[in-house]
This record gives structure tokens, C-alpha cells and sequence, in this order.
């Protein structure tokens, strides 16, 4: 197990990685509501727990993240929270981790929260850092707020059960961290695919430590994504929430950026701020990966106006342009203003 400890403004991470991490739930005191995907059973959690006043199940998806239903969620906390609850605690993928964190920091104007990932986009991703958002008059986390969890336990054995598409998606995102931040991660990712691929404990715990260590260390710079320094972990996210609100979020959020990824730094090239050898490296790394480099490998239906639409009303946008981060080699980085405009030509370019 390895633990890396987060230290913010006005709060402490600490990140727990590896087999055997959930025992440090039998550390936790005071009462707690466990918000769970139905798809997991909660009870082995439940029982590291001394006082737990609720245990509610939720769906995954995008359709569970719209305001209306995660208010029904808040209620249901509320009816069974006695005045004394300490702790949220959300177990699952990214849609609960987005409702739980949301639920926390707004309930009582904020109660603890422990995040228990279940998948790899989880683990390496979305438990971290402190955003959540949900969605509002079918937009993607229109509204949401920075919210950073105490605890973040990355029990590695959940990903067993996962199909391969599950983990998939959430090495598109570290493949982002390695092409951004950290070529030493894209090196490893080279050499040991098969073993990634394959799960083995060692190389799984290791990609996840490092992408913890890779977004936490921007989170510590610019927690309030009011630097320009946290949108490195938006890069393919801009043209990848378009695509997936585009196909009505069948295409899954690892495979849209994986796209987005691509579309992105063909944007980058057309501005001459990237060289090809970088580009045909990022898509060889996704190949490698069995992620989708194009619109047409996804073999769904993209309704162009919708994901014009969703582009136009990215939450990013600022006086008609969005702030992109651009891979200008391997591990580095640059912020680049772009026109709504270009990206509209970008995203059209990509669906044609």
C-alpha cells in the first residue's frame, strides 16, 4: 500500500493506494452515511464502519447527475442523518463521487468526505482533487463546487471485477497525465503494457500512485482553477464532454477524450504549436491501449448540434474563447486562448 498526503489551504488529502486500504476505515469515528452504486455492495465497507445512520444506493450514469435527482439524494440524507453525522462516505465510480461530493460540500454548509473509488477513472481521476459537478438543464456539471475529501482510499482489489472497457477508460486518463506532465509515466506505460493490461498489482498500484501525485501536485498550485494551471487536467476533456454529449453519453467519458485528445493536438499542429512526432506518439500510446483515435471506431451515431451546442456552453468559456492546454512534447505543457469559433471547426473536422 502506498499513501501520498495532500496538504491544501484549508485542508489535508490523504490518499490511501493498494490492496488492503479499506482497512484504514476502521480508523474513521463518528457517524456516517455510505452513498454507494447499486452495482456495489456495500456491507464490507459498512462493517469497518463503527456508526452508520444510512446506506443509500444510487444508479450510475449521467441521468443520476441531474440536480433534480441528486436533491432527492440530499433529502434522503437529511430524513435519516441524525445532528451528529460527520461523514459522507461515497463508494462507486465517477457519478458517485460527483453526487456524494456535491451532497458534502453543500449539506449543513459541509461535512466530511471519504472517497472509495471502484473503478480506474475513479482511482486516477475523478476521487481526487476536490471538483465535483452535476448536471443542469442537460449539461454536463454545470454546477458543482471545489470540495476537497479527507480521505481517498483506492482499494485496487475492486478492479478485478471490472470489464476491460472499465479499465480502458480510465487509462485514457492517465495516458493525458504521461503526455502532459510526466514522460517518465509515458515511459512505463510503453514498456509494461502487457503487465497494465493484465492487472498485475504492482504496475496497476504504481500508474495509480503516479496519477495521484501528478494531479495533486497541480490541484496544491491552482486549487481553484484560477491560475491557469489545473487546466492541464482538461486536456481532451474540451472536445470529449462535446462528443459525449453528442452521442447522448453512449460513448463513454475515457473514450471521448481519448478522441478529444487527438482532435486537440491536431488543433495544436494546425496552430504550429506541436510537432507531428507528437502527435503520432500520443496515438500510437492509445492504440496500445485499444482506445479509439477517431469518431468513426466508436460505431455510434454523434448528433453534430448537439455537440456544437455543448461546446458552445462549456463551463470553461470566457468572453468567446476557452483556455486549452496543449502538449508541446512529451510531458510539457502550454495554456493557449482559442476561439469558440476554432474549436467549432476543430469539433467538425474531428465528427466529419
Amino acid at each position: 500500500m502506498r499513501i501520498y498526503i495532500s496538504k491544501l489551504c484549508n485542508t489535508e488529502t490523504k490518499i490511501a493506494i493498494g490492496k488492503g486500504s479499506l482497512d484504514i476505515l476502521e480508523e474513521i469515528e463518528g457517524e456516517a452515511t455510505i452513498i454507494h452504486s447499486k452495482k456495489i455492495d456495500p456491507s464490507g465497507i459498512a462493517e469497518k464502519l463503527d456508526n452508520i445512520t444510512s446506506i443509500i444506493g444510487i444508479e450510475d450514469g449521467e441521468k443520476a447527475k441531474d440536480v433534480e435527482k441528486v436533491l432527492e439524494i440530499i433529502r434522503l440524507i437529511h430524513r435519516t442523518a441524525s445532528p451528529d453525522l460527520e461523514w459522507i462516505v461515497a463508494v462507486g465510480g465517477g457519478t458517485v463521487l460527483d453526487i456524494a461530493g456535491f451532497a458534502a460540500s453543500i449539506y449543513r454548509r459541509g461535512v466530511k468526505l471519504i472517497n472509495v473509488p471502484t473503478t480506474l477513472l475513479g482511482m486516477v481521476d475523478a476521487a481526487m482533487g476536490g471538483k465535483n459537478g452535476v448536471n443542469f438543464d442537460g449539461i454536463k456539471n454545470v454546477l458543482g463546487t471545489f470540495y476537497q475529501p479527507n480521505l481517498v482510499i483506492s482499494e485496487t482489489s475492486f478492479l478485478a471485477t471490472l470489464p476491460l472497457e472499465e479499465i480502458l477508460n480510465g487509462l485514457a486518463e492517465v495516458i493525458k497525465y504521461c503526455i502532459t506532465l510526466d514522460q517518465e509515466l509515458c515511459v512505463l506505460l510503453e514498456s509494461k503494457d502487457k503487465e497494465i493490461l493484465s492487472l498485475d498489482e504492482n504496475k496497476i498500484e504504481e500508474i495509480i500512485y503516479r496519477s495521484a501525485v501528478n494531479k495533486m501536485k497541480i490541484v496544491e498550485i491552482d486549487e481553484r482553477d484560477n491560475k491557469g494551471i489545473r487546466i492541464v487536467l482538461n486536456y481532451g476533456h474540451t472536445i470529449g464532454h462535446a462528443i459525449e454529449a453528442g452521442s447522448g453519453f453512449k460513448v463513454s467519458h475515457g473514450r471521448a477524450i481519448s478522441i478529444g485528445m487527438v482532435c486537440e493536438a491536431l488543433l495544436a499542429k494546425k496552430m504550429g504549436m506541436i510537432a507531428e512526432e507528437v502527435i503520432e506518439y500520443l496515438i500510437s500510446m492509445l492504440k496500445t491501449y485499444r482506445l479509439p483515435t477517431s469518431v468513426r471506431e466508436l460505431g455510434v451515431d454523434i448528433d453534430m448540434k448537439k455537440a456544437i451546442e455543448a461546446l458552445r456552453r462549456d463551463k470553461k468559456r470566457r468572453r468567446g474563447s476557452i483556455r486549452l492546454p496543449f502538449p508541446i512534447g512529451i510531458g510539457t505543457w502550454r495554456g493557449v486562448e482559442v476561439e469558440v469559433e476554432d474549436l467549432e471547426v476543430c469539433l467538425k473536422s474531428c465528427l466529419e
